[in-house]
């Protein structure tokens, strides 16, 4: 029985874009997503951002992928630090989006509880905690992709979580 071929990625297009940035932002906030935290330890203590791109990456090992703009401060402590988290936000901790999104490292865990684990922190409001090594890391257009192997988990069932769409936040699924 023959091998099937082996697929080649596809050429990145060359042609300049015919779509703004702007246009296709609006475009992409159609389509709803989970709203989560990463975090880091930074040498002045802990950094973190607001992010919506989050996905399961494999099984074997337990891995996941996040996407960072390669110029966040966030991005170089988890390169610097070697672990990160990734905090799913629940429905009644969805302040902590906006405040995670602007502001100064201190500014963003200004009354925020966290709890540090395999050196990283991890928000105590979190409904989903996961904290992860960092594999692999890819560098596309102006962020950078980070496939992180699980260390730790922690999932609670109860709270809805927090979905982002048409430019707002919504309640997500509950069990």
């Amino acid at each position: 029985m023959a091998s099937p071929p082996a697929l080649a990625a596809p050429a990145m297009a060359s042609a300049p874009p015919t779509v703004s940035g702007d246009r296709f932002r609006h475009a992409m906030a159609r389509l709803p997503t989970g709203v989560s935290v990463v975090t880091a330890t930074g040498l002045d203590g802990p950094v973190g951002c607001t992010v919506n791109a989050v996905m399961s990456l494999s099984l074997q090992p337990p891995s996941l992928l996040v996407s960072l703009t390669t110029g966040s401060r966030t991005l170089r402590q988890i390169l610097d630090s070697g672990t990160f988290g990734v905090n799913v936000l629940p429905w009644s901790a969805r302040h902590l989006a906006g405040q995670f999104a602007v502001g100064t490292a201190a500014q963003r865990f200004a009354g925020v509880d966290w709890e540090q684990r395999h050196g990283a922190p991890v928000l105590t409001a979190a409904a989903v905690g996961v904290v992860c090594e960092v594999g692999d890391t890819v560098r596309l257009h102006d962020h950078t992709l980070i496939a992180g192997t699980v260390l730790w988990t922690y999932a609670d069932e109860r709270p809805p979580t927090v979905l982002y769409g048409d430019g707002q936040y919504r309640v997500g699924g509950t069990s």
